[in-house]
């Protein structure tokens, strides 16, 4: 048991990791792709990844044996997935990786809120101190006063600055956050988690193609760029780190799960620097690090009030 929930943590750090890291691919990839059909060959990426899993499952007609509510939960959490994709990317599209991650982690403190209107859960007053010290952090992390000098960044001023994308990226950690709720609850139920992977992940395909093909917007512009990206993105990003969440997610508590996944905008930050896109000033670092400490303050104190 020990050992699951080491590598259960291991691989949830390593699920951070990699969707920190990607931000910066993605905000690249955008130039050359429409935020839709990025999704779409993600994802389809992702599920055909995942595919091989079936050959080391015992079960005869694997896909034969889908149940009504393998289905069903998977077309849910992927719906849930794409809504949150869908923000995300439109988000980053003008705004910038860091700010990006540090929007997105808030979604771990909006999950308490849903769970109380959702399952009628008392809301502690730790959250609400953990909401406000949060919103005073991205004040600290987005205000124009605080933005340093950005020689030679391939970003133009304005997505440093508060935006549209900013806004944007917030409706992307209200769609996570009702995704962790729900697939919460589905994988606490006896359902083969790689049926009900594959389903969500072809969803989330299906979703964004139709979504690319409704606006008209299907046109993509092949290069290394484009192509690198979708592959570390659908193999690392998406097949490896949402089926690891999906699978810790059976084994590790919802608190331990949000202290790892507060580990998200740092590394996002740290990689941006260190790809020289952006550059911190001191009061960016500050406001960075009251979001993560709002966070971890949260999970590990809130839950028990």
């Amino acid at each position: 048991m020990f050992q699951n929930r080491f590598v259960a943590q291991l691989g949830l750090v390593l699920t951070t990791l990699a969707w920190g890291a990607t931000f910066v691919l993605v905000k690249d990839s955008l130039a050359y792709s429409h935020p839709f059909t990025f999704i779409f060959f993600r994802f389809l990426i992702a599920s055909i990844t995942i595919f091989p899993f079936i050959f080391f499952s015992k079960e005869k007609d694997f896909f034969k044996k889908i149940n009504k509510y393998e289905f069903y939960s998977g077309l849910m959490c992927g719906f849930l997935l794409y809504a949150g994709y869908t923000f995300q990317n439109y988000g980053l599209d003008i705004t910038i990786p860091s700010k990006s991650a540090f929007i997105t982690s808030i979604s771990v403190l909006i999950v308490p809120i849903i769970l109380f209107f959702y399952k009628k859960e008392k809301v502690s007053y730790m959250l609400w101190a953990s909401i406000l010290i949060a919103t005073f952090g991205l004040y600290l992390l987005i205000e124009p006063g605080n933005i340093v000098d950005q020689p030679g960044s391939r970003y133009p001023e304005e997505a440093f600055l508060p935006n549209l994308g900013d806004v944007l990226t917030f409706g992307c950690a209200v769609f996570f956050a009702l995704h962790i709720v729900f697939q919460s609850n589905v994988v606490k139920k006896e359902i083969n988690l790689v049926r009900f992977f594959i389903v969500q992940c072809l969803s989330v395909s299906a979703f964004a193609g139709l979504s690319s093909i409704f606006i008209n917007q299907t046109t993509m512009i092949w290069n290394d760029t484009l192509i690198t990206s979708l592959i570390i993105n659908g193999v690392i990003a998406s097949a490896f780190a949402i089926f690891m969440m999906v699978w810790a997610q059976k084994i590790l508590t919802a608190g331990e799960t949000a202290v790892i996944f507060s580990l998200e905008p740092v590394f996002a930050a740290l990689f941006s620097i260190y790809m020289g896109v952006e550059n911190f000033g001191l009061w960016q670092w500050i406001g960075g690090g009251i979001v993560v400490l709002a966070v971890i303050y949260y999970s590990l104190l809130g839950t028990s009030e």
